[in-house]
């Protein structure tokens, strides 16, 4: 396990996650494709908000269960706490600091989010 660190754009927001980056999830609902963000899953206890606390927005839709935070300032959206796993934070992986190499190197899992019930009941996490 390391420590990644990782950021919005304009650098407000930043936060550290204690994991193996091994796999992230692509997800193809209709905001996650319009973002373009790599799902990387993170148990609470990993996770750290290291500032920026105050420069967060929320934006929930359909459900409302998931959470899904951006920087008010640059607009960039560093983390989720999914749907799925609203207890868990999922970093995307495209905000991290120095890790282009690792993250090129993860295996990465498609997600029918589109249809978002069936494609839970089929996918592994």
């Amino acid at each position: 396990m390391r420590t990644y660190r990782g950021s919005c754009h304009c650098g407000a927001v930043r936060f550290e996650a204690d994991t193996v980056l091994d796999r992230a999830t692509d997800c193809d609902c209709s905001l996650c494709r319009r973002r373009a963000a790599l799902h990387h899953r993170v148990a609470p206890e990993h996770f750290r908000l290291v500032a920026g606390a105050e420069d967060l927005t929320l934006y929930r839709f359909g459900t409302g269960t998931a959470k899904h935070w951006f920087c008010r300032h640059c607009g960039i959206h560093p983390f989720t706490n999914p749907r799925a796993a609203p207890h868990l934070w999922a970093i995307n992986l495209r905000c991290l600091d120095g890790a282009d190499e690792e993250v090129a190197a993860v295996e990465i899992r498609r997600f029918h989010g589109r249809d978002w019930d069936a494609a839970v009941a089929g996918h592994v996490f």
